[in-house]
């Protein structure tokens, strides 16, 4: 008899463990997939700000104010910098300015001005979306760098 109740009690702990994996492994995913989804929006994040910094860097090592030099080539490199991390530009809005002494950019107007003549690049993604398992949050991601015009 006791070998027929040993293997009766296994057959139950193998069940109560079946149903422990049922429970605890859809949470587990859940868990798993929101942090993949929250990492890929710091990545991108990161690299917003990180294409911008490059932009703004490179806008003021030349001198923008020259004929051949326009914003446009100026985003070119952030957007180099978006296209390298997997990242479509064209979902990428914002703005590249070249500001001159005193005045404030047009597109941002929370920015004072130091006197110098700068490159002030803002580059955005509105909406982007944090898409989980059952529910989604739409959050904006941005990044802005403003550079000293350096050239000689």
């Amino acid at each position: 008899m006791s070998a027929f109740n040993s293997s009766r009690k296994d057959r139950r702990d193998r069940g109560a463990a079946l149903i422990e994996a049922a429970v605890v492994l859809p949470l587990l995913i859940m868990l798993t997939f929101g942090i993949w989804t929250t990492a890929r929006a710091w990545n991108v994040s990161n690299t917003l700000d990180h294409a911008a910094r490059e932009a703004a860097r490179y806008g003021a090592t030349i001198d923008p104010w020259d004929a051949g030099t326009s914003p446009g080539e100026v985003r070119g490199v952030a957007d180099a910098d978006l296209t390298s991390s997997s990242i479509d530009p064209a979902t990428v809005g914002g703005c590249v300015e070249l500001v001159a002494d005193t005045a404030s950019p047009a597109c941002d107007t929370h920015v004072n001005n130091t006197g110098t003549d700068q490159v002030y690049v803002k580059l955005s993604i509105p909406n982007y979306t944090l898409q989980f398992m059952f529910f989604s949050i739409d959050i904006d991601l941005e990044g802005t760098a403003i550079a000293r015009f350096e050239a000689s």
